[in-house]
């Protein structure tokens, strides 16, 4: 199974969802139908026929089901992500959110991070809890390169009971591209 949508961010969410219930080979588009527009992809546009059922759902825990379907019904029309300009502004705020940068650490190393932010590695996020805010109502930004990393944490931090968590869109590649402070990072396009 491939999902997609617009940029990645919505489609990284749904493929982790189908995963937690059990599908096993499914795959995110990364930066979704932007980036397949960019690639020069051919794409149709209009409304799609509806699908026709492929299988019957087997839902193997009932509980589980309805706590993804619960998170995805309740979904805002901005789908829990912000923007560089936003968040921006939000560190400007009191209190400034949370920054949880979910990259490894050589990308951390190697491409820089936003001022302020705490490294913990997508891979080791559930070993290190304890580096979340103890209070689940604190304003929270996750971040990773692109996006998808961050939007799986996203949801999984909101399922947790976390109520003010969002994702950056775009990740650290659109902080640059909006040519915001990245510290340990020198663009040196800019600087020539």
């Amino acid at each position: 199974i491939v999902v997609y949508c617009a940029s990645g961010h919505r489609g990284a969410m749904t493929m982790a969802a189908l995963r937690i219930l059990g599908y096993t080979d499914v795959k995110n588009l990364g930066g979704g139908t932007g980036a397949w527009k960019k690639a020069n992809l051919p794409f149709e546009a209009g409304v799609p026929d509806a699908p026709a059922a492929i299988s019957t759902p087997i839902v193997a825990d009932q509980p589980l089901y309805e706590a993804l379907n619960g998170f995805f019904t309740s979904m805002p029309d901005g789908f829990y992500a912000t923007s560089a300009a936003k968040l921006a502004e939000a560190l400007t705020a009191s209190p400034a959110p949370v920054l949880i940068d979910v990259r490894t650490q050589a990308e951390w190393d190697k491409d820089g991070y936003v001022d302020g932010a705490t490294l913990i590695p997508f891979n080791d996020f559930f070993k290190n809890l304890d580096k979340l805010p103890a209070d689940k109502a604190a304003p929270v930004v996750v971040y990773c390169g692109s996006g998808h990393r961050g939007a799986i944490l996203l949801m999984a931090m909101r399922m947790m009971g976390y109520t003010d968590v969002t994702n950056l869109g775009g990740g650290l590649g659109a902080w640059k591209a909006a040519a915001m402070p990245v510290v340990g990072w020198v663009d040196w396009a800019t600087v020539w």
